[in-house]
Parts: structure tokens; C-alpha cells; sequence
């Protein structure tokens, strides 16, 4: 496939179960933590952007804000995050029009920019065949961006993974894309790291990246 668009996936369908409230309601710069993802990826050039939702899924709703996305809801998303993955790409393949591929959010690293996003785009679109991961001081992380031909893949994996086994089978394909500053891709899972994110919060939320 030569032409198309690139989309964007935000999964926001977790349990938050390791830090028993829910990590994408949390206060952050007067906002729920959601908000952030979502409107980076609305705010990239991805086209179209959908939103996956599942725990809670009401409450995460309303705390969204408005934009250009389509919403998804994972009723299994217990099971994990490749039901939410599923659940993307099953609402990616209901639009129409041609795509190259689409990069996979997650909700929980509010710090992740458009222009972060609009990295991954820039490098798919000059190899829409690889898969590109952003990585923050060597580490290899989200997001990701997965070409078209690996979305059957993607809809068959299980359990609690966005995609490591698809990539793991094609170690080939892979890319990654330096991100130099490793707090860009900090995820809130832990109590320790949503108190970090919030010292860290002024810095770079008045940043550009």
C-alpha cells in the first residue's frame, strides 16, 4: 500500500489495579491525566485518532476533551491490553479510506506531545513498512507505530501486551526513534510515579517537544 493515512490508537481501557484508584481521573495541571493523549494525538497529523475505553468507561468519557477521535469500548478489557488493541483496530477498520498503518497511545504517559507523535509520522511515512518505537534513554517504549500488513497480527495476540510478540517476530522491521528526554515517555502505574509526574509537571508541560 503506497498511499494513505497514518492512525492514531490512544488504549485507555486499564484497571489502574496497581494503584486501586483510577490513574487516568487523576488531577494533573488542572485536568484528568486522559486528557493529555488524547489531545496530542488529535492535535498530530494521525488521521483518523481512535480512543479505547473500557474500566470505567463513562467517567473516563466525560473527563475526555473534545476532539477530532471515535470512541471504542472494550467490555473484556480484564483480559488485557491486546483486547483493547483489538478493539482499536476493529474501530479503525470500520472508517473508510486507505491506511498505511497506525501508532499506538497509551493513555497514562500525559507528557507524550504532538510533536512527539508527528516524529513517529514523519518516520513512517519514510518507511511504511517497519515498525517504529519511540525510545527514552535507550529504553524501548510506546508509541509505536505498526504498519497495515501487521494489523492481522495484531488482532491475534492475547493477554496483557500491545504488540511485544508481533515485534518480536519481526525484529527485521524494527526502528526506533531516539527520544532524548527520557521523562517524555514516563507512564503513571505507581503512586511514586504519578508524585514524580507532578513535580515534574511544570517543567515540561511549558516545554515544547
Amino acid at each position: 500500500m503506497k498511499n494513505g493515512t497514518i492512525a492514531a490508537i490512544v488504549l485507555a481501557a486499564g484497571r489502574s489495579s496497581r494503584m486501586g484508584r483510577h490513574k487516568l481521573l487523576l488531577p494533573l495541571g488542572g485536568r484528568p491525566i486522559v486528557s493529555y493523549a488524547v489531545e496530542a494525538a488529535c492535535a498530530s497529523s494521525a488521521d483518523p485518532v481512535c480512543v479505547v475505553l473500557g474500566y470505567q468507561a463513562p467517567e473516563v468519557e466525560a473527563a475526555l476533551p473534545s476532539g477530532r477521535y471515535r470512541i471504542g469500548v472494550n467490555p473484556n478489557f480484564a483480559s488485557g491490553m491486546a483486547s483493547s488493541l483489538r478493539v482499536g483496530l476493529e474501530t479503525l477498520m470500520t472508517l473508510a479510506g486507505p491506511r498505511l498503518g497506525a501508532v499506538i497511545l497509551l493513555a497514562d504517559q500525559p507528557l507524550v506531545s504532538s510533536g512527539l507523535i508527528n516524529r513517529l509520522l514523519v518516520s513512517a511515512i519514510a518507511s511504511p513498512e517497519a515498525i517504529i518505537a519511540a525510545t527514552y534513554g535507550g529504553q524501548r517504549s510506546t508509541p509505536v507505530y505498526f504498519p497495515h500488513a501487521l494489523f492481522q497480527e495484531l488482532l491475534q495476540i492475547t493477554g496483557d501486551e500491545g504488540g511485544r510478540s508481533v515485534i518480536a517476530r519481526h525484529p527485521d522491521l524494527l526502528k526506533l526513534e531516539p527520544i532524548e528526554e527520557h521523562p517524555r515517555g514516563l507512564d503513571v502505574d505507581r503512586e511514586e510515579e504519578y508524585e514524580q509526574l507532578l513535580a515534574q509537571w511544570d517543567h515540561y508541560s511549558t516545554k515544547p517537544g
